[in-house]
């Protein structure tokens, strides 16, 4: 199956702006082309994209789905045409960085307050998403630096790794286990778990270590983000591990950090494009973002010797 690009112009229109008519302004045609492209565009992949209820066009399930891919494609083209204007001003006035949600609440800000202080013309595009999703798009969008959990092999990037420390015990104040300032996989026996999705890189080593100590832990909540893990975490719902910038970030909400006994080192790997189209404002950042990590190690070890 192969669709044509002004189809999907037509299907994008609509999405975004909620109607026919709007999406004809927006395109400069009419009404009627509009409507007879999009019958077109449906009659071609098989399946509805709106119900129609007299001149109203409700989006279907399936075209939700199909709009998360189209939105990158285009999101992808305005970055595109972004760079080609900054390049023909020489004038590279934004960083566009990709990476975890837990890295763009736990890590980020502290990142951009310093290295924004004295760049008052610079800003900032974070564009955050889970692991999987992220590392598609990494291969398909243009980004200055991406920031992710696994070590993936991409030939127009370069990579490094960031020594971040090792996975963190959070637990509710008031919890059984606070007691201990070491805590074994045995402690979690029967213990509510708060846990990652299944496609979690760090899931899988942590379910080896508890299937090596025979633990069955009673799992309450899984979600795929830590910031989200360490939020049910505070409000009680149950204990978990987590990597060292979300536990330090949540350490001042109110969960108490535990060291565990098998050590599971975290990384974070460092993606940046091939040297040739790497920029100087992307070299400040990167060191930027090392002193804050290392900052953050120091505070760490502060925290978990109180």
């Amino acid at each position: 199956m192969r669709l044509n690009q002004r189809q999907i112009e037509i299907f994008n229109a609509i999405m975004v702006h909620k109607s026919v008519t709007a999406a004809a302004a927006i395109l400069r045609t009419s009404q009627p082309t509009v409507s007879r492209e999009l019958r077109e565009l449906e009659k071609q992949i098989g399946f509805d994209l709106f119900n129609r209820f007299g001149k109203r066009l409700t989006p279907t399930s399936q075209a939700q789905l199909l709009h998360s891919a189209v939105a990158r494609s285009f999101v992808g083209m305005e970055e595109i045409s972004r760079v080609a204007t900054a390049i023909k001003g020489r004038n590279a006035s934004h960083l566009r960085i990709a990476c975890l949600p837990a890295y763009a609440e736990a890590l980020l800000p502290g990142v951009a307050h310093r290295f924004l202080k004295n760049r008052p013309h610079l800003h900032l595009l974070v564009h955050s998403l889970g692991e999987v999703a992220l590392r598609h798009d990494m291969t398909t969008q243009l980004f200055d630096i991406g920031l992710t959990e696994g070590n993936y092999g991409y030939d127009e990037a370069t990579t490094e790794s960031i020594d971040v420390g090792e996975l963190l015990c959070v637990l509710p104040a008031g919890h059984n286990l606070v007691e201990k300032a070491v805590i074994d996989p045995h402690d979690f026996e029967g213990v509510d778990f708060v846990y990652y999705s299944e496609d979690d890189p760090y899931r899988h080593k942590l379910d080896e270590i508890f299937d090596a100590s025979g633990v069955a832990r009673h799992y309450t909540v899984e979600t795929t983000t830590a910031t989200g893990l360490c939020s049910m975490v505070a409000a009680g719902v149950g204990v978990s591990i987590v990597n060292p910038f979300t536990a330090v970030h949540y350490a001042k909400r109110g969960v108490v950090l535990r060291k565990l006994s098998v050590r599971v080192p975290y990384h974070v790997y460092l993606w940046r494009p091939a040297k040739g189209l790497r920029s100087a404002q992307a070299d400040q950042f990167v060191r930027v973002l090392r002193q804050v990590t290392e900052e953050m190690k120091q505070e760490l070890k502060i925290l978990l010797s109180n």
